[in-house]
C-alpha cells in the first residue's frame, strides 16, 4: 500500500525537530557507549572461541578449528583476516560485529524498495537500528551482526523477486542465502520461509530459475562435509539447548520483535491493536495490495518464526539469538504496520522511542552484558596472570566437552594467557558429571605450582550442579572467583607457593 502524501513528508514542526534531534543525539550516544562496552566489558566464552579460531598460526589449524566448531566457517574466516589486521583485542573483535549491525541499518536507506516511501524506508532503518536486542548482538564477536546485515540485504532482495522474476536478481538471493547458511545454520528458516511466498506469487515460474543454485554449491558441500561433526552436538548427551514450550517460544517472539522490555512490549501491542483497528474501518488487511511485494516480504519471518519452533520441538536446538535472520523481515512488518494507522509519523516515532529509551540507561546495559559475561574467564586469567604459575589446568564443565578435541580445549583455556604473551603449558581436563571436580583437580595439581580454571553451568547437567566449588576455602590455594552466581561462573586458582 503506497505512503500518503502525509506520510513521506515529515510536518517540520518544532516537536518533531525536535524528537529528531533526540533520536539523533540518542543514536550517537548508542553508539559509543557500545564502543566503550566493547572495550571494557571482558569476553564471555562464546567470543573467547571466536578469538581462539581466528588466531589459530596457519590455515590447517583454523580449518580444523572450524570443522569442529557447531558452527559455519564464514564469520571466523572473516574474523581472521580481520584480526591478522586489527589485533584481537576485545574492542577489534567486537567492531566488526558493530560495523555490520550499522551497515544492516543503512540498506533500507540505500537500496530502497520501490514501494516503501522515504518515511518507511527510515521507519524501518531506525527499527533495525534499535532493535533491543542489538545491544548483546553490537557487543558480541559472534556471527549475529554479519548475519544481520545479510538477512537484511536478503530480504531487500526477495522484495526485488517478488516484483520481477529474474536469473539476475535470483542469483544474488542464492548467493546472499548461501552467505547466511554460512554464517549460521539456522538461516534456513528464513531461506524457506522465502522459498514459499517466491513459489505463492510466481508458482512453477520459480523452477526456471534453477540455474542460481549453481550459487549454493559452496553451502551445500561445507554442509555435508559438516554434518559428521554437528551430528556429535546433537546427541542427547551432549546438547545444552532448553526443550521448546509455549512459554519459551513467546519469549522467542518476544525476542525477535524486540519486545523484551515492558515499554517495548506495550508498544508492539499498542501498534498491533491500533492498526488493526484503522485497517478494519477502512475495510482493508496487511495483505490487500496484491502488487505490493513488501506484506509478503514480511510474512517470511512469521514462516520462519513457525518452521523453527516446529524443528526445535523435533529436536532441542534453539535459543533466542539464532532467530536474528527473521529480525528485518520482522521490523519491515513493524514498519508495515506503522504505515497503517492513522498517524504514521506519529506512530513511528513512538515505536522508536519505546525501543531506544531503555537502552539509553548505562546501568541496564552494563547490567545485561554483565549476565552473559559471568560463562567466562577473562578476569580468571589476568588474576593467573599476575601469580605466574608453571602451568594451568583447564576444565570446561559442560556436557559438551566430552566431544571436544584436546587441542581445542588446551587452545580456548589458555587463550587470555597466549594473547598477553604468556606461554604456559595447558592441561584440559574433562569429567563426568556425577565426579566432583574438586577431587580431580586436587589430584592433577600434586607438583609444582599450578594454577586452575574451572567454568561452569549448573543449569546444563554439569558436575558443579552437585559438587559445587570448594578450593576457595582451602587455604592452599589462592583463588579469585571473579563475577559468579550460585549456578552460572568460574574460578580461578593459584596453589599457594609453600604448599
Amino acid at each position: 500500500m503506497p505512503e500518503t502524501s502525509a506520510a513521506r513528508r515529515l510536518p517540520a514542526t518544532p516537536i518533531i525537530l525536535l524528537t529528531g534531534s533526540f533520536f539523533l543525539l540518542g543514536a550517537l550516544y548508542l553508539v559509543g557507549m557500545r564502543l566503550s562496552l566493547a572495550n571494557t566489558t571482558p569476553l564471555w566464552l562464546d567470543e573467547t572461541w571466536s578469538g581462539m579460531i581466528a588466531t589459530r598460526p596457519d590455515w590447517s589449524s583454523f580449518w580444523r578449528e572450524a570443522w569442529l566448531d557447531c558452527n559455519p566457517p564464514l564469520y571466523y574466516l572473516l574474523l581472521t583476516g580481520w584480526v591478522t589486521l586489527f589485533g584481537d583485542s576485545n574492542l577489534m573483535l567486537r567492531l566488526p560485529s558493530i560495523l555490520f549491525v550499522l551497515a544492516a541499518a543503512l540498506l533500507p536507506l540505500l537500496w530502497r524498495p520501490r514501494t516503501l516511501g522515504r518515511t518507511g524506508a527510515w521507519t524501518w532503518a531506525a527499527l533495525l537500528f534499535l532493535w533491543p536486542p542489538n545491544l548483546g548482538i553490537m557487543v558480541d564477536a559472534r556471527g549475529y551482526g554479519l548475519m544481520m546485515m545479510l538477512s537484511t540485504a536478503s530480504c531487500l532482495t526477495v522484495a526485488h523477486l517478488l516484483e520481477r522474476l529474474t536469473l539476475r536478481w535470483a542469483m544474488l538471493w542464492v548467493g546472499l542465502g548461501t552467505l547466511m547458511f554460512l554464517t549460521h545454520y539456522y538461516a534456513a528458516v528464513l531461506i524457506l520461509g522465502q522459498i514459499l511466498v517466491l513459489l505463492y506469487r510466481h508458482r512453477l515460474n520459480l523452477a526456471r530459475m534453477w540455474p542460481a543454485m549453481i550459487v549454493a554449491t559452496p553451502g551445500l558441500g561445507w554442509f555435508a562435509y559438516h554434518l559428521p561433526r554437528l551430528a556429535d552436538y546433537a546427541r542427547d548427551d551432549v546438547a545444552w539447548y532448553d526443550p521448546t514450550s509455549l512459554s519459551r517460544a513467546m519469549l522467542n517472539l518476544a525476542f525477535v520483535l524486540g519486545a523484551q522490555n515492558i515499554v517495548a512490549l506495550f508498544a508492539v501491542i499498542a501498534l498491533v491493536i491500533v492498526a488493526t483497528i484503522h485497517m478494519r474501518r477502512r475495510q482493508s488487511d496487511i495483505l490487500s495490495s496484491g502488487s505490493d511485494p513488501l506484506p509478503l516480504t514480511a510474512l517470511t519471518a512469521v514462516i520462519g518464526f513457525a518452521i523453527a519452533i516446529l524443528v526445535s520441538l523435533f529436536q532441542p536446538s534453539l535459543t533466542d539469538r539464532y532467530l536474528v535472520p527473521l529480525v528485518p523481515s520482522a521490523m519491515l512488518g513493524l514498519t508495515l504496520l506503522i504505515q497503517r494507522t492513522p498517524r504514521p509519523v506519529h506512530a513511528a516515532l513512538g515505536m522508536a522511542f519505546a525501543f531506544m529509551v531503555p537502552v539509553l540507561n548505562p546501568t541496564l546495559m552494563r547490567t545485561e552484558l554483565g549476565d552473559r559475561t559471568i560463562y567466562g574467564y577473562e578476569q580468571g586469567s589476568d588474576f593467573i596472570r599476575a601469580e605466574r604459575p608453571d602451568r594451568v589446568l583447564f576444565l570446561w564443565d559442560s556436557p559438551s566437552a566430552k566431544i571436544m578435541d584436546r587441542a581445542s580445549l588446551a587452545a580456548i583455556g589458555g587463550y587470555f594467557l597466549t594473547r598477553a604473551g604468556m606461554d604456559l603449558p595447558v592441561e584440559p581436563l574433562v569429567v563426568d558429571r556425577r565426579a566432583d571436580p574438586n577431587a580431580i583437580l586436587r589430584a592433577h595439581a600434586i607438583n609444582g605450582r599450578p594454577a586452575l580454571i574451572w567454568l561452569y553451568n549448573a543449569h546444563y547437567r554439569s558436575a558443579a550442579k552437585d559438587h559445587p566449588p570448594t578450593l576457595q576455602d582451602d587455604p592452599s590455594w589462592h583463588c579469585n572467583r571473579g563475577t559468579r552466581t550460585d549456578i552460572v561462573g568460574s574460578i580461578a586458582c593459584v596453589k599457594r607457593a609453600d604448599q
